[in-house]
């Protein structure tokens, strides 16, 4: 497995480079300048000046070659090895033996004379190649510090990056939603206000997932223990009918098995109500009408029972008033509540009503005309699989234990409370930030 570079190596060696670059181009540039002002300079040398101070010019320098041509074409070498005519007045480079020259030609002393002067290379190359030498060598020295620079300035750096990465790897021992911090930089910062979003989304698909198996597990429980009394019945039945397929007791026997039957279907829709509740809810929840919710669970109500008197009060008041929740769980809620009454209670008559709460919430009610419930039993009959003394009916002690999951999902509370009618009253209290 190829292992990559730190990103402090990275930083050092993207000094270096760039260093690199720049200072070549910086040392090819001054190379081209210092070669043209040491050439200047040698053509600036190559001028003799007045006829009269001929003589002391040719003398100046050793290396100085000096070739006078007379009006007739004659040539004389005044001084070094003869020199080729060159066009007037541009200094040219030749090579005269083997040695570099650089010559111009001019007019000589006399009319239509002419007269070249000409100045080997050899030291303006030289002085230029010592120059080159030590531009290289400050190159060198430049390219070497900034990968040096570049290292040490990169340390400092990368240090917030290292600690975001000692502290990211601190998370597993973490309780709670994960939050990754860092300092030093804007960079590292918002690296870790990214990974803390992610990290965050993460955790709840975990809360979320261990939710669901908790309520799966749950659910098995559950069923297991409450199915187990009805479908050994069940099985008891059965198993006697076979037996006696003669059995004079046999319709009261079939009606105890479809007793039964529906007692295990009620039982398996109430815990799959439960179960469903127990998962988190992750749409966010719906804008419900109050009017709207009231009317509906009526309607099941009516449907469900039909020989129950169903009223809706308080509607008027509360036109256009809004709940955001799960319409189908509050209306669940409200038919649970009507189904306790009913079946528990004895109650003839239901009246729903809503009203604005203390706080600005909503408050929903259930009021019946039924036995009621004594006031010890009002806050344990919420638990699930808890009966009331006054149900005279079979159950599975589910029905109030949905009411109080589906007002803790919406954020309220349930309260049992003495009906004006003489039965028992069911509140669902929903908190402001539910209410619109």
């Amino acid at each position: 497995m190829r292992r990559s570079l730190s990103l402090r190596t990275r930083v050092a060696l993207a000094s270096a480079l760039s260093t690199t670059v720049v200072v070549v181009l910086v040392a090819v540039l001054a190379s081209v300048l210092l070669t043209r002002e040491q050439t200047e300079r040698l053509d600036r040398s190559l001028v003799p000046g007045s006829p009269a101070t001929f003589g002391t010019f040719a003398s100046t320098r050793a290396d100085l070659a000096v070739t006078l041509r007379a009006p007739d074409g004659a040539v004389r070498r005044v001084s070094g090895p003869e020199l080729p005519l060159s066009p007037l007045g541009v200094p040219t480079s030749v090579t005269v033996g083997g040695v570099a020259y650089r010559i111009r030609t001019v007019p000589g002393p006399a009319p239509g004379a002419l007269v070249t002067t000409g100045v080997t290379e050899d030291d303006t190359r030289a002085r230029v190649a010592e120059r080159q030498r030590l531009v290289v060598g400050l190159a060198l020295l430049a390219v070497a510090l900034a990968a040096g620079l570049g290292w040490l300035l990169a340390g400092a750096a990368v240090r917030p990056m290292r600690r975001l990465t000692d502290r990211a790897a601190t998370l597993e021992q973490a309780t709670g939603e994960p939050v990754v911090r860092a300092d030093g930089s804007r960079e590292s910062e918002e690296l870790a206000a990214a990974l803390t979003s992610m990290l965050a989304r993460l955790h709840a698909e975990r809360e979320r997932s261990t939710a669901s198996l908790h309520a799966a597990r749950d659910f098995a429980a559950a069923a297991r223990h409450e199915l187990r009394t009805p479908l050994t019945a069940m099985r008891t039945d059965l198993e006697v009918l076979r037996a006696h397929p003669d059995l004079p007791e046999r319709a009261d026997v079939l009606a105890d098995v479809l007793r039964a039957e529906a007692r295990v279907e009620a039982t398996l829709t109430a815990l799959g109500h439960l179960a469903a509740g127990d998962l988190p809810d992750t749409g966010g929840g719906e804008t419900v009408e109050v009017t709207d919710l009231l009317r509906l669970a009526a309607e099941d109500a009516r449907r469900t029972h039909p020989a129950l008197e169903v009223a809706v009060d308080g509607a008027d008041e509360l036109d256009g008033a809004t709940v955001r929740g799960s319409s189908e769980g509050l209306r669940m809620a409200l038919a649970n509540a009507v189904v306790n009454a009913v079946r528990h209670g004895g109650a003839g008559r239901v009246r729903l009503g809503a009203d604005r709460g203390a706080d600005g919430g909503v408050v929903l009610t259930v009021d019946d005309d039924g036995r009621g419930l004594p006031l010890a039993e009002r806050e344990t009959v919420l638990g699930r699989f808890v009966r009331g003394s006054t149900a005279t009916s079979p159950g599975s002690g589910l029905g109030l234990a949905l009411v109080a999951q589906q007002a803790a999902r919406h954020g309220g509370t349930v309260r049992l409370e003495e009906a004006p009618t003489g039965g028992l009253r069911v509140i669902l209290d929903l908190p402001p930030d539910r209410a619109g």
